[in-house]
């Protein structure tokens, strides 16, 4: 009888201890979750820039970044998410390999209940977050070190955590698409693309049709154009010698 008794006690003890381990593994999860999706762990100050590079296009580039950056985070903190996604859209245009604002963006969206946009904007947080570690960012990588407060998270731990929280809106995160921006250089080669084929097709197109059109009105002493093939035929001739089109 003792023997159970104590056997009892010891499972009792066991139990009780194994529940209080979950609580506590559960908790630390939570703090680990709540600290990883926090909005304030992006929020950069300008002053952490000590060497901003002096390049003057460069220069003014940085600021605009920071100055929508912070607005953005001001937006954020009172409240209005609306302008914050608005001011973080053109911070990510300006400096688009900084994976902090992908972040904010995915939040952003994630408390508008717009979770399949906000798993895009986590995708691509996830993308240049690796293209960051894999040495991608050569020119910007001390930059975003730099106004970076703390120490740049491991990619594999964020993407666990990311893939977690959204099965919660049942969200596959391999499934998604992140979100992509235009760079100024494919922005460059989209205006050399319109630009070549507006010269093409005035070159190749306009200017043959307005002469052709010019010589059917004005043809040489003699002859008289083709209106279909724009062919010069002497005035005896009643049909074009090579498109047989009759004369009007």
């Amino acid at each position: 009888m003792i023997l159970r008794k104590k056997v009892l006690i010891i499972s009792v003890f066991f139990t009780l201890a194994c529940a209080w381990c979950s609580l506590w593994l559960f908790a630390q999860e939570s703090r680990e979750e709540n600290i990883f999706f926090s909005y304030e762990r992006f929020y950069l100050q300008a002053g952490v820039i000590k060497d901003p590079p002096r390049d003057g296009i460069v220069q003014a580039n940085i600021s605009d970044f920071l100055q929508n950056y912070s607005d953005g985070i001001y937006a954020i903190s009172a409240g209005k998410l609306k302008k914050a996604e608005a001011k973080l859209l053109k911070a990510r245009v300006i400096w688009p390999e900084y994976f902090g604002t992908d972040f904010l963006l995915a939040r952003v969206n994630e408390d508008e209940a717009r979770y399949a946009l906000a798993a895009r904007f986590y995708k691509s947080y996830l993308n240049k977050l690796k293209s960051f570690f894999t040495g991608e960012y050569r020119f910007s990588e001390k930059f975003i070190e730099a106004t970076t407060p703390y120490k740049v998270e491991n990619y594999n731990d964020a993407y666990m955590l990311v893939e977690e929280r959204l099965k919660r809106y049942g969200i596959d995160l391999a499934r998604v698409r992140p979100i992509y921006t235009v760079l100024p250089f494919l922005k460059y080669l989209i205006i050399f693309f319109i630009i070549g084929a507006g010269y093409f097709a005035v070159v190749y197109k306009g200017l043959p049709y307005i002469k052709k059109q010019q010589l059917i009105k004005n043809p040489p002493e003699g002859f008289w154009v083709c209106n279909n093939c724009g062919t010069e035929n002497t005035l005896l001739q009643k049909e074009c010698e090579k498109c047989k089109n009759f004369k009007k």
